[in-house]
């Protein structure tokens, strides 16, 4: 099984404290790996990481975060933000505050698009329709000419999957991509991640609901103030956890 995604001895701190304490583990090609724990386990932290997201107050001290064979801590910030959006995509808990209020929904697709592809404005605004479409979005025309406030939250989540999947990235993060919407959207966006998963996307899910990482992941990893306690495949850990923290999380799902 090819491995697209491999992060050793993951260290961050801010000042003194550490926030994630030498996390290891990797992402297969088109799998879906969850990080779960309560708030404040580090989870967000290990995904902005990847992205080189983090606020400047906090730094990484050690590790590595090989992707596609390079470490991404060692590239230039320049090559760093061709790798944002055309090979990673990233899937925001609140798209309401990360899509900018001023520009239409498709406006911001086709940013994506224009920066890091050679397509002509006529060939991008097809390919933001066709995105759009593809996360089933009832009018992609209507959605495209929308202002982030003019649509529903289930549709700006979806509207926010497209901005991640409109370069054909090989791999998505998504932090909590859930946490806002009712049951019905929870259930379109999990069976939108699961279509994903089989066009080979690999999805680094970040989240709290244990419902939602038995249903998607194949693997999980279990942080507990920062560090690793358990990880495994889903079903193993599920059905037999090894560790006290990971027994009690399962106990406070069931």
């Amino acid at each position: 099984m090819n491995t697209l995604l491999s992060i050793k001895d993951l260290t961050v701190a801010v000042d003194e404290k550490v926030l994630v304490n030498q996390v290891s583990f990797d992402v297969p090609q088109g799998k879906i790996v969850a990080i779960a724990g309560g708030s404040g386990s580090g989870k967000t932290t290990i995904g902005l990481s990847v992205l080189r997201l983090l606020p400047s107050a906090l730094q990484i001290r050690q590790g590595s975060i090989v992707f596609e064979g390079q470490d991404l801590l060692k590239l230039s910030s320049e090559k760093m933000r061709d790798c944002r959006g055309a090979r990673v995509g990233m899937v925001f808990q609140e798209p309401l505050s990360t899509f900018d209020p001023l520009f239409t929904i498709g406006q911001q697709i086709d940013e994506v698009l224009a920066a890091h592809t050679k397509l002509s404005k006529q060939e991008r605004y097809k390919k933001v329709l066709e995105t759009l479409s593809e996360v089933e979005l009832p009018d992609p025309l209507r959605a495209y000419k929308s202002f982030p406030h003019q649509l529903s939250g289930g549709m700006r989540q979806r509207a926010m999957v497209a901005q991640a999947i409109v370069c054909n990235p090989s791999l998505i993060i998504a932090d909590e991509p859930t946490s806002s919407l009712d049951v019905t959207l929870q259930v379109k966006i999990m069976e939108l991640f699961i279509r994903l998963k089989k066009k080979n996307i690999s999805i680094l899910l970040i989240a709290h609901d244990l419902g939602m990482i038995a249903h998607l992941a194949d693997e999980v990893v279990i942080l507990r103030q920062g560090e690793i306690v358990e990880k495994g495949p889903v079903e193993r850990v599920y059905k037999q956890p090894e560790h006290g923290y990971t027994k009690e999380l399962i106990e406070a799902f069931q």
